[in-house]
């Protein structure tokens, strides 16, 4: 068997990939594993020893016509096919993307053969998405920022493939001896994040840090970083006095790193590739999740990690940040930090009614979970405007062999915009209106007659689903019950 696993993303995301990888070759031992990933980001495979080829998709090389004084677009082009053609050519058996991406997802497809098995995005032959199988739907509708999802990442990778982790699967790779002489004793602070609007200022690592000092903690600092975070690190130092700090950022290989981690007693961090690497050492974990970010999905999968959220950098207070740090070298947890945990669910953290609402409904409508109480009118409302509007999507669809998808079209179109905006008033709803919109794209194309068998056969889940937050006393004047259930 010939396998092409996919990651286009970033560093951390790479690292992330490495123990589904691993977990593919223990279950298929005598495959022939290949890796696709982009040139820039291709440091995060050195060490991977299981796969047998890397390819490197530089899509530099191949936009490069495009933006010089003429555009030369039959080279971009010619360069595109070439790259596609040799990945052809290897008639893989099984493609699986993991990058689940637009761009990703037209790769799949043109480099699959007729009997390629495909796992994560791809395309059909009209060029409409193809979520090929029920955990990219899952990926597709559940996982983002501002989603319900409450699963790591690369838990979602094993799912989707079929596979169950083993303690060997997170692994660090074979480590050479450290070249740098480092105390025998130290925590790590990484100054910069994967987005520059995701890291700290040197002024608030400075607060962290003296805070530390404060609180009798003067266990030596090694601050590492990419080149361009050298000066973040300059600054660091001038405004601290009395610590013992190490300064190896700019100088390190990203290779170097996993000799560093494994001797730490403790990484600091904003999101960046360095927490990920630091799972596969097992080592000690403050992730500083800052914006944006669905820490439930990417935070780090070390025994001992553990995450502070702040939702702006301006906002992030060192001193209290500081105090935090102190305490977990102390070894004690400050209440609000975010906690690693076993199981289905990536970490404990005390959450709004609404949150665990959503993500109690996302485990009823994809692992058979009881049904959430609902616990706010409006909730109840809105399932039944959702009930009406999904009735009458239903009438619209049997009427479309004898009156058109020309006359029926526009009124299903403005079903969907009701659907979306009861997405957005009653917010607990959104896992099963993102479930229900990922279920009407996986119809894929057929036939009219297949199409509006297979959207039917969504709608009536849909109903099904709905059943339990639909009063079943009569209707007041305004279409809403009592709100019992």
């Amino acid at each position: 068997m010939k396998i092409l696993v996919t990651q286009l993303a970033r560093l951390g995301d790479i690292y992330m990939t490495w123990p589904v990888l691993r977990a593919v070759r223990r279950t298929y031992p005598d495959a022939e594993i290949h890796l696709l990933t982009r040139p820039r980001f291709e440091g995060a495979v050195e060490g991977l020893k299981i796969i047998d080829r890397h390819w490197s998709l530089s899509s530099s090389t191949i936009l490069s016509p495009l933006v010089q004084a003429e555009a030369d677009i039959d080279t971009s082009l010619a360069r595109l096919d070439h790259f596609v053609s040799e990945l052809s050519e290897q008639n893989f058996d099984w493609i699986i993307n993991l990058t689940f991406s637009p761009v990703s997802s037209y790769l799949t497809h043109a480099i699959s053969g007729l009997h390629t098995r495909v796992s994560g995005y791809s395309r059909y032959n009209d060029g409409t998405l193809c979520l090929s199988d029920e955990v990219s739907g899952y990926f597709y509708s559940q996982v983002g920022t501002n989603k319900a999802n409450r699963v790591h990442l690369s838990d979602i990778f094993a799912s989707m493939l079929e596979l169950e982790y083993v303690e060997s699967d997170w692994a660090a790779p074979e480590i050479q001896e450290c070249a740098f002489a480092l105390p025998e004793r130290y925590i790590i602070i990484h100054v910069g994040a994967s987005e520059a609007h995701k890291s700290l200022t040197p002024k608030q690592w400075i607060q962290v840090l003296q805070t530390l000092g404060q609180r009798g903690q003067s266990i030596p600092i090694v601050l590492i970083g990419a080149p361009n975070e050298s000066v973040l690190s300059q600054e660091i130092i001038k405004g601290l006095t009395g610590s013992h700090v190490v300064d190896l950022v700019g100088k390190t290989k990203v290779s170097d790193l996993f000799a560093i981690l494994q001797k730490a007693d403790l990484l600091v961090g904003c999101d960046s590739a360095p927490i990920h690497m630091a799972s596969l050492t097992d080592t000690p974990t403050l992730n500083i999740s800052v914006g944006n970010v669905n820490f439930w999905e990417t935070g780090p999968k070390a025994s001992l990690g553990f995450i502070y959220r702040a939702e702006t950098a301006a906002s992030l207070n060192g001193p209290e940040l500081g105090a935090v740090l102190a305490d977990l070298l102390d070894g004690n947890i400050t209440d609000g930090l975010i906690v690693r945990s076993a199981g289905l669910v990536s970490y404990q953290k005390s959450e709004t009614a609404s949150e665990r609402f959503q993500w109690d409904l996302v485990q009823a409508l994809y692992l058979g979970g009881n049904y959430p109480v609902a616990d706010r009118i409006e909730i109840i409302q809105g399932a039944y405007q959702l009930q009406e509007i999904n009735t009458f999507a239903m009438e619209q669809i049997k009427t479309v062999p004898t009156k058109g998808l020309e006359l029926i079209g526009p009124l299903l179109d403005r079903a969907e915009e009701v659907i979306q905006n009861i997405s957005q008033w009653v917010p607990e709803l959104s896992p099963l209106i993102s479930w229900y919109q990922a279920e009407k794209i996986r119809i894929g194309p057929g036939s009219l007659e297949e199409i509006c068998t297979a959207a039917l056969n969504v709608h009536e889940r849909m109903a099904r689903h709905l059943q339990p937050y639909i009063p079943h006393e009569a209707t007041t004047e305004n279409g809403v019950g009592d709100g019992t259930l």
